[in-house]
């Protein structure tokens, strides 16, 4: 592992909390939830964008383009395909004994192919995917300069997109995989005008952008100026929280490291976790005797908590499986021997 990505890779450990802490929302949630939701919102995927794109720049290396393509099908294509024949499968057979938030249909079968129809949060693997399928043309600092300021201007502009093949979602977060590139060129020479801000100053910076933009949520183009910013500075606060591990002021960097490590599997597999958290607070409710938000704070670690423990028992019980078949004792005879 570089050493100049650690604090990268503690980001996507932290966001990857985030994300899954942001796809679990109880039933009459407190709002101190709901708006650390909202927050959480503003910046996690731009985060996951831009941590993508600063690793594919920082450890890109010169591969024909087909071979490219394929191996991030590979990669992103397959998974997305059978996680999503995986989920339909899951809600289909159990649609009648319990509540789906987001019910399929036999049609979901071949709506994957244009629509995250299994379940939304699919549209991140999808859209990575596009984005794959075009940053290679764009191989000079140049070409990457070009492509930001293309892509900040599609951001910023208040235009309809169609959800079809993910473009929406393609619009609103190609910039900060961009970003990454474009940082990942300059790297160095920002990380070393960047040591000496406290963390403090962008968190502030964010409080305050995003106290302004609850005031002008209804002017399209000054809301998107603003998330823009609130994205950019809340990767910035996230950042400066993963260097101070990397540091090991907080001595967190071992816990960081393996969630990473994890964090796709985690991405794939989380709801489907979270969902049998669900279903085991409906049948098994929690004392009515509880405060609302006692309550609220245990299903919400308990569900967290089953959101990151299950996809990595189930990535570490898959090698553990894929180890034992490649043990020479279990190797299969070879004819003439």
């Amino acid at each position: 592992m570089s050493n100049r990505l650690i604090d990268i890779d503690i980001a996507k450990g932290i966001c990857i909390v985030l994300v899954v802490t942001g796809h679990y929302v109880p039933a009459n949630a407190p709002e101190w939830y709901l708006t650390m939701i909202d927050v959480i919102y503003k910046f996690h995927m731009p985060l996951f964008m831009y941590a993508s794109g600063l690793v594919y720049h920082a450890t890109k290396k010169p591969v024909p383009c087909k071979r490219f393509v394929w191996k991030k099908f590979q990669r992103l294509g397959i998974p997305y395909i059978l996680v999503s024949l995986l989920i339909i499968c899951i809600k289909l057979l159990s649609e009648e004994k319990t509540h789906l938030a987001h019910p399929v249909s036999l049609a979901s079968f071949y709506e994957i192919l244009y629509l995250p129809s299994a379940g939304f949060f699919l549209w991140f693997v999808y859209v990575l995917f596009l984005i794959f399928l075009i940053i290679p043309f764009f191989d000079t600092p140049r070409k990457i300069n070009f492509l930001l300021a293309l892509s900040l201007t599609a951001l910023i502009i208040p235009i309809q997109t169609t959800d079809l093949f993910c473009l929406a979602q393609f619009k609103s977060n190609l910039f900060y995989f961009v970003a990454g590139c474009f940082v990942s060129q300059y790297q160095r020479f920002i990380r070393q005008k960047t040591a000496h801000i406290s963390v403090f100053l962008p968190l502030l910076c964010f409080v305050g952008l995003y106290l302004i933009a609850r005031v002008y949520a209804h002017l399209p183009l000054v809301i998107n100026c603003l998330n823009v910013c609130l994205a950019l500075t809340g990767i910035g606060v996230t950042l400066k929280i993963s260097r101070l591990i990397e540091m090991k002021i907080l001595k967190l960097q071992p816990v960081f490291l393996k969630l990473a490590l994890y964090s796709y599997t985690i991405y794939l597999f989380h709801t489907s976790f979270q969902g049998i958290a669900k279903a085991f607070f409906l049948k098994y409710p929690l004392p009515e005797c509880l405060d609302n938000h006692i309550s609220a704070v245990i299903m919400i670690l308990m569900a967290v908590s089953a959101g990151l423990v299950g996809p990595i028992l189930l990535h570490v019980g898959h090698d553990l499986f894929i180890n034992l078949k490649r043990l020479p004792g279990n190797k299969p005879p070879v004819e003439g021997r």
